[in-house]
């Protein structure tokens, strides 16, 4: 287990230029935090001159100063620890692989892989399920709007904007509702598949737990991050 502390003052706080890691040598990097698992961190390396993506494993790292303000503490009474990772193909079985593409770089991924997989397309989904719905509320809105504008007054130019929206609008949202509706639907898909991967090899997805707390003495709030696996 990983024992994570996440601190944030209740009271205002100036915030960072950027994201700094302090090693447990308490050397520090200039960061752009990317992810932050039971693991490793992810995060580009702005001493760099391209900004190069990079990690450091958790039991390398003392603390996280967010830009936000926050500090997420590794907890010295709590050791880091690191799992080595597994090797593209060690699920598979190298004589029966599918066919598909897809499900062919699903089985062949390793674990890491699999996990940003599915933190990928579940957020298409979630993407795509958003603007399914606010397509379809525009198409619903230009259709009412546009009745109203067309039946208020005697106009021509009223009636014929009114009804041009009332047209055009739902025409509209209703064509890009549903392609973000069918986005949804095959990138949801695809999120369930890699996560049925990561089950079938007991490995997780990302499991965490959140526990609030108060400290009085100098009032500040605080969240424990409690990593399992």
């Amino acid at each position: 287990m990983v024992l994570l502390s996440l601190t944030n003052s209740v009271y205002a706080q100036s915030l960072r230029k950027n994201d700094v890691i302090v090693r447990r040598d308490s050397t520090r990097i200039q960061a752009l935090i990317l992810q932050v698992s039971y693991e490793k961190v992810n995060y580009r390396d702005l001493a760099t001159p391209d900004s190069a993506k990079a990690f450091i494993y958790m039991d390398q790292v003392a603390r996280i100063l967010l830009k936000s303000g926050k500090t997420i503490h590794v907890k010295d009474s709590v050791a880091a620890v690191r799992i080595s990772p597994d090797s593209v193909g060690q699920y598979a079985d190298m004589a029966n692989l599918p066919e598909n593409p897809f499900d062919k770089s699903i089985v062949m991924a390793n674990s890491d892989q699999l996990r940003d997989k599915y933190e990928f397309y579940k957020n298409k989904a979630i993407d795509g399920k958003t603007g399914a719905v606010v397509f379809t509320s525009f198409a619903a809105a230009s259709l009412i709007s546009g009745f109203i504008i067309a039946n208020s007054g005697n106009s021509s130019d009223n009636k014929k904007f009114g009804n041009s929206l009332a047209v055009a609008g739902p025409v509209f949202g209703g064509v890009f509702g549903l392609i973000c509706f069918k986005n949804h639907k095959v990138y949801k898909a695809k999120a369930e598949k890699v996560k049925s991967e990561l089950e079938r090899r007991n490995q997780p997805l990302e499991s965490l737990r959140f526990t609030p707390g108060f400290n009085v003495r100098n009032k500040s709030g605080f969240l424990t991050l409690s990593f399992f696996f």
